[in-house]
């Protein structure tokens, strides 16, 4: 008796969960940036150094969203944004340029590589910018409607 081949399930796929790489040198910046994105049911992964920003991208991309601090043990964090744009890589970047009583001074790179804003963001400000960035990188880099709000 021979049995039949497995057929595979119809129906919708479940959905791909986001992935958000938090990049910077204080366990403390990162242990406060991690529950901002977590909200979002994303696969968090964590990085202390540029180097290691770099080869999670290369080596264990694609992401749909990088926080990173400007500021990272070499390479900085400007600096492998620099590098994956000029490599093509349509990643959101949110680089935190400083951190201060829990307020951030952060610009965004957008996937079109434009920088979107400079501002001061605390953390509830910063999740919804992390929720309409990746948003946005799941869109191809465009909302729906053909505008974007970026938080």
């Amino acid at each position: 008796m021979s049995e039949k081949p497995s057929v595979p399930q119809s129906g919708p796929r479940p959905a791909r969960r986001p992935r958000v790489l938090i990049a910077d040198s204080d366990a403390v910046a990162r242990g406060w940036l991690k529950p901002i994105v977590a909200h979002l049911d994303a696969e968090i992964v964590e990085v202390a150094t540029g180097l290691e920003l770099q080869l999670m991208l290369t080596r264990k991309g694609p992401f749909d969203l990088v926080i990173t601090n400007a500021r990272l043990p070499a390479p900085s964090g400007l600096q492998v944004l620099a590098t994956v744009r000029a490599a093509g890589s349509s990643t959101p970047f949110i680089v935190v340029t400083s951190f201060q009583q829990n307020v951030l001074r952060v610009f965004v790179s957008d996937a079109e590589g434009t920088v979107l804003s400079s501002r001061v963001v605390d953390a509830d400000n910063l999740g919804v910018l992390a929720r309409n960035l990746i948003g946005l990188s799941y869109n191809g880099g465009s909302s729906s409607a053909g505008t974007r709000q970026i938080g």
